[in-house]
């Protein structure tokens, strides 16, 4: 079976276009601030989302069900949330403690974290968790 070469460009083109448009999640920055958590992508390429708008939301970890966000802000026009001082802040008071939690913010890309928090001696503590554990063990 021969393969002409216009077939051939075209399938070379269209496997490097797919693999250049695959949209890989990258690692989401979350610290612990007084009263709220404080996300950011410490990536100065960060640019906006569709339409201006960067969107941030979390929900529980539950693999036995559909993913439900407890929580989802959009930002249009907003600081873009590049490094902690310009971070999305996210209040402490939507989460229950020793929840493992997904958090995304959706920029130009799509950045997550799954966090634990916790308390140990009156104090709040963010533990990162691998993405594969629903619980904060």
């Amino acid at each position: 079976m021969k393969i002409k070469f216009p077939s051939l460009f075209f399938l070379l083109n269209f496997f490097i276009f797919i693999s250049g448009c695959n949209p890989q999640s990258k690692d989401l920055e979350v610290t612990l601030k007084n009263d709220h958590l404080c996300a950011f992508t410490n990536n100065p390429k960060t640019h906006y989302g569709f339409d201006n708008t960067i969107i941030v939301s979390t929900g529980k970890i539950d693999f036995t069900k559909e993913f439900q966000s407890n929580y989802e802000q959009h930002y249009k026009n907003g600081v873009l949330p590049i490094n902690e001082n310009t971070c999305t802040k996210i209040p402490l008071t939507i989460f229950e403690k020793n929840v493992a939690y997904e958090i995304t913010l959706e920029t130009n890309k799509i950045y997550h974290r799954s966090i634990c928090i916790f308390e140990d001696n009156g104090h709040f503590n963010l533990k990162y968790i691998a993405p594969s554990k629903s619980t904060c063990d």
